[in-house]
């Protein structure tokens, strides 16, 4: 099996025994796909994040570049360097400078902490302490009086979806196995959406656990 999106629809329709049916037609499937997948993707970053490893089956969408680091226009003593235009989210990352020396640990804050850790004596960016901040198209880098050169970056990049005029298409760019587990939650939130007798009550019992013991 290539994992078209043909083949995956039709795999769809022999899981759900829902063969036919108007809920499941190839654009609402793909949405639903394209929702799980990126769900799928949130909690293997997540494993990532705590275990600082990458498993083979997100290892395609894991990718390092080094960006060019600029002056920001808009704020003195501070740099730039663009997100790539497939990005999704931050793996890691690090500072360098001239002849290639590296930051000891770079912290990358959110806009509502921007403000106190500017404040913060102990979180003052200095060259071995840079502060980052991400907006939507950038990465600021604060170093202190030092000028950074290149921000290093590895990232998760969005991935690749073939769309309903593309059935010949691999459905996505994961291996094999991935696309299994996705399409399996895809199923089941397509039954759930649609209030599915089969699975509803399996569904609220399980909500009712994790809203309990969350």
């Amino acid at each position: 099996m290539d994992y078209t999106l043909a083949e995956v629809h039709e795999k769809l329709k022999q899981l759900s025994d829902k063969m036919g049916s108007d809920y499941f037609v190839l654009p609402v499937f793909l949405n639903f796909f394209e929702t799980a997948t990126y769900d799928w993707i949130g909690e293997k970053l997540k494993i990532i994040e705590n275990t600082q490893e990458v498993t083979d089956d997100i290892r395609s969408l894991i990718v390092p570049k080094d960006i060019t680091v600029g002056v920001d226009p808009n704020q003195a003593g501070k740099y730039i360097a663009a997100l790539p235009t497939d990005y999704l989210r931050e793996v890691a990352y690090d500072v360098y400078y001239a002849n290639n020396e590296k930051c000891r640990r770079a912290d990358l804050i959110k806009h509502a902490e921007i403000t106190n850790a500017r404040l913060n004596p102990n979180k003052e960016p200095t060259k071995s302490y840079p502060l980052i901040l991400q907006f939507a198209s950038t990465f600021q880098i604060d170093a202190g009086i030092t000028i950074p050169v290149t921000f290093r970056l590895t990232y998760c990049k969005k991935p690749s979806f073939a769309s309903t005029g593309q059935p010949g298409t691999r459905i996505v760019n994961l291996p094999d196995d991935a696309i299994e587990k996705i399409l399996k939650i895809t199923v089941t939130n397509l039954f759930n959406k649609t209030a599915d007798e089969r699975t509803q009550s399996s569904y609220q019992l399980a909500e009712t656990y994790r809203k309990v013991f969350k």
